[in-house]
Parts: C-alpha cells; sequence; structure tokens
C-alpha cells in the first residue's frame, strides 16, 4: 500500500538526510503543506541519488522510502475536505502526485505474452474485478506482471468518467484470492504474445453461456509447461534433471545434503520442471 500508516522511527545510524526526512513530521500543518512536500520530495531524491552511487546502504534506503509513504500519507489527510485546507496555494505537481499515488498490485501473469498490445501501441482494454461486486471499491492500483521488466505494467485504465492512471480495486483479505478481468483481448493477443522472460502460453478454458444465465465449460487446454518451454530456447529438460541429480550426489558424498534431502530435492525439481510456468498454489 502506498498510504502507509505505520511511522517510522529514529534511530542511531541513521544517514543524516533520513533524519533531516523524519524531522518533517514535527512542522508539517496545513499553512507549511507545500513546504513540508518540497522537502520530502529532496530529501527522498538525494538518498535514492546517494543509493546509486553506492554512498547509501540498501536497508537505509529502503527506511527512507517507508518513510516517504509515511509522510506522503500524512500530507494527503490533511488536504482532505474535512479539513478545509486551503489548496489554492499548492502547487499543481504536489496533487498530481497525490492523485496518482496508488498501491501497486502484483498479478500472475506476463504483459508480453497475454497482453502485448498494452506495450507495443499503448491499446486500453476494460479492466474490472471479478468479485466483491456489492463492495464499492475503496483503493486505487496500477498493475504490474511477474516479469522482471519494468514495461510490464498496466497504469491506464478506461473508467465512466473516461481515461484514468488508477484502477479501483478492493482491499485485499487475507487468504482470499482476488481475481480482475481483462476483456475485448481474444485470440488476437494470444498469436501475438511471446515467449519474454519464459512465460508460456496461458491456460485457456471456453465457455458456452446458457439461457438461464449458468454456463458450462465447453474445452479446456492447459498452457506450457517449463519443460516445454526450456525446449522451445534449446534446453534439453531431462538432460537438465540428469545433471541436478548428479549435483546433489555429489553433495551428499561431502556430507552437505542428506539421502533423505537428496530424494525431496529429486522430486521437488522433476515437478518444477514439470509444472506450469506461472505461479500455483
Amino acid at each position: 500500500h502506498f498510504d502507509s500508516t505505520q511511522k517510522v522511527d529514529a534511530a542511531d545510524g541513521d544517514h543524516p538526510l533520513l533524519t533531516k526526512m523524519l524531522e518533517i513530521e514535527t512542522y508539517l500543518s496545513h499553512e507549511r503543506l507545500q513546504e513540508c512536500w518540497n522537502d520530502l520530495q529532496y530529501y527522498r531524491d538525494e538518498v535514492r541519488s546517494l543509493f546509486q552511487s553506492n554512498q547509501v546502504n540498501l536497508a537505509m534506503t529502503a527506511k527512507s522510502e517507508r518513510t516517504y509513504l509515511y509522510l506522503m500519507n500524512r500530507i494527503k489527510n490533511l488536504l482532505l475536505p474535512a479539513h478545509q485546507c486551503d489548496i489554492t496555494s499548492i502547487g499543481e505537481d504536489m496533487i498530481d502526485a497525490l492523485e496518482q499515488a496508488a498501491d501497486i498490485f502484483h498479478c500472475n501473469f506476463s504483459l508480453f505474452q497475454s497482453l502485448p498490445d498494452i506495450w507495443a501501441i499503448d491499446q486500453i482494454h476494460p479492466i474490472a474485478p471479478l468479485q466483491r461486486l456489492n463492495e464499492r471499491p475503496q483503493r486505487e492500483a496500477v498493475l504490474s506482471d511477474i516479469t522482471c521488466d519494468s514495461d510490464g505494467k498496466i497504469d491506464r485504465f478506461v473508467l465512466d468518467k473516461g481515461v484514468s492512471n488508477t484502477l479501483p480495486v478492493h482491499d485485499l483479505m487475507a487468504g482470499e484470492e482476488y481475481y480482475l478481468g481483462v476483456f475485448f483481448v481474444g485470440a488476437y493477443q494470444e498469436t501475438l504474445g511471446d515467449l519474454h522472460n519464459l512465460f508460456g502460453d496461458t491456460n485457456v478454458v471456453t465457455i458456452e453461456l446458457n439461457p438461464d444465465g449458468s454456463f458450462d465449460m465447453m474445452h479446456e487446454q492447459e498452457g506450457d509447461t517449463v519443460s516445454e518451454v526450456l525446449s522451445y530456447v534449446e534446453y534439453d529438460p531431462r538432460r537438465m534433471v540428469d545433471t541436478f541429480k548428479v549435483i546433489v550426489e555429489n553433495a551428499v558424498r561431502a556430507g552437505r545434503v542428506s539421502a533423505a534431502e537428496r530424494k525431496e530435492m529429486i522430486s521437488t525439481f522433476k515437478d518444477s520442471i514439470q509444472g506450469y510456468t506461472y505461479f500455483e498454489h
């Protein structure tokens, strides 16, 4: 969530820039909102710059990012109508940034395999939740796929009032899956999709609607397995299994792995290589 309510505490050893960032809360008020926002942006960007030049470690950078999210949420709350804050003195960059602030939903798909036109030509497909339709969404999100590519995201959505940078979504509930539907896709996107990051074809189900509103599943087709995708790029899955067995056997001889662990590791490797290329429970 972007709107973190967890306060970050100062600690010995904090970088001076982080200390300055934490001090913003001490003078945060309606009258000094723009000043606080400017300071917050400056200190966050400076820490990022130092991290890129190896002058600040990852832990300190992560702490500054958490501080940024916490203070941004504090600033946003002060701008709520209930506070009757005068927004005429607030810069457009600040208003835009707060309006575009959103959660990131990491979704179990590859944009380049299933929705390549979004990446290639900025196509906008209707996207909406498929469940909890009797609840009003309370959050805003952008969607990220599970590839390692920074372009694997969706941040333009068609809503009833036009195109938005965020999608209204519900709070995620522990232990419950959350499904989104992407519409007007069809076989055209499937034929354009590629093996970017070695994510293969997805599972496909053909559904026929009945007059009473029910439906029948007419045809099911399983997507590619890891083994199949590896073979597409000139790897031999059987040889990979044999090579892995040799590595594990050597570990057993060296006393690093027990015989029981050996059996479990080889079984897990075989199951994985025959499994789906996407996340499975």
